[in-house]
């Protein structure tokens, strides 16, 4: 089954979303990356890490990051809105097992899309975000500066600050259009088409049935620990792409050389892919676990800038234009240096820029 679902994401990758690519980075939420939004939905992908008793696709580990790279690698603005709609891990744990698996069954089928709303539960100093119990349920006040794809959204997961506690739960648009108040799209340098908006909310009442989990704040530190190398997907499906914008522009060249530094990029792209694969979560209680998975996902950092970076050089001046793919690609691979960012990403990918090793990820 495997094997199946990713030949049908190549397909699409390769006859739909990377010849549009251009116009859907440069469209809005309502053209092209709606399209091929819809197009993932109705090809099942929205469950593609749902469990199948919930009608999702139960799809592994590695089929899941493969998949994440093969999207990333045809059009950076549609897997990232993919990625930011699909939240379905948000509820496996949810404790109304009814609720859960209405939502699961309704995100599995595409029949319904749930967004993140990004309250930054890890930045210092007060919260963005904050909850209180009330009878029946939590009363959540403050501003979550990130919420993408609001047009398409039916809800959207939401953490809040209660107490020393983080809330999570799920919050439904319909019927609180007073509570929730949408900003203007935020113009981004790239995924601009993403219809990303600031979300207010005001005395937004969220029922006991729609709590996703409640944790201790430390267990958001532990979170981040485990899933260090699950993001090295976005910026190696971004390498992805520049390694075949290259290999065209060799053949359409006749340049051995562009076809040389593709096969080098191609190299490292699956070294890195097997270090993130050797360092998963799995891995935490190992000593040099930490050390070892930040590298890695430093490396897949660098390495999609650097790929872009030569895409552009490959190209010239006209790289400059809108209208060409290593222009939007270099954006694309200086958005993924910053996605999920913590401060040990940080510093490390810091580390890494100035470090002679750089080019040698």
């Amino acid at each position: 089954m495997e094997d199946a679902l990713l030949t049908r994401a190549q397909e699409l990758a390769d006859d739909v979303f990377r010849p549009r690519a251009q116009d859907a980075d440069q469209g809005d939420i309502h053209g092209q990356v709606g399209d091929n939004v819809k197009r993932l939905a109705e090809a099942g992908y929205f469950g593609l890490s749902i469990s199948t008793e919930y009608g999702g696709l139960g799809a592994d580990e590695t089929t899941r990051r493969e998949y994440a790279e093969l999207i990333a690698s045809a059009c950076g603005v549609t897997a990232f809105v993919q990625q930011q709609l699909h939240a379905g891990g948000f509820f496996g744990g949810a404790p109304d097992e009814q609720f859960r698996r209405e939502m699961l069954t309704q995100f599995a089928s595409g029949e319904k899309f749930c967004g993140v709303a990004f309250a930054h539960l890890r930045r210092p100093g007060p919260p963005t975000v904050t909850a209180e119990r009330v009878s029946g349920g939590y009363l959540v006040n403050g501003v979550a500066p990130w919420v993408t794809g609001w047009s398409l959204l039916d809800g959207f997961t939401l953490g809040a600050v209660m107490g020393d506690e983080h809330l999570f739960v799920y919050v439904p648009k319909e019927g609180n259009n007073v509570s929730l108040t949408p900003g203007p799209r935020i113009p981004l340098a790239v995924m601009n088409a993403s219809d990303t908006v600031e979300v207010k909310m005001t005395d937004l009442f969220i029922p006991e049935r729609a709590l996703l989990s409640l944790r201790p704040t430390e267990a958001l530190r532990h979170s981040d620990h485990c899933g260090i190398t699950g993001h090295v997907y976005l910026p190696l499906g971004c390498a992805r792409g520049s390694i075949y914008y290259l290999r065209s522009l060799a053949a359409k060249r006749s340049n051995p050389r562009l076809t040389e530094v593709a096969d080098a990029f191609t190299e490292e792209v699956d070294r890195c892919r097997a270090d993130a694969l050797a360092w998963t979560g799995a891995c935490a209680g190992l000593p040099e676990y930490k050390e070892r998975a930040l590298h890695v996902r430093a490396s897949a950092i660098v390495l999609a800038v650097r790929a872009a970076h030569a895409a552009v050089t490959a190209t010239g001046g006209s790289a400059h234009l809108l209208t060409q793919p290593p222009q939007r690609l270099l954006r694309e691979a200086i958005f993924y240096t910053t996605t999920a960012q913590t401060q040990d990403v940080q510093a490390e990918t810091l580390d890494l820029l100035v470090s002679p090793d750089c080019w040698r990820t």
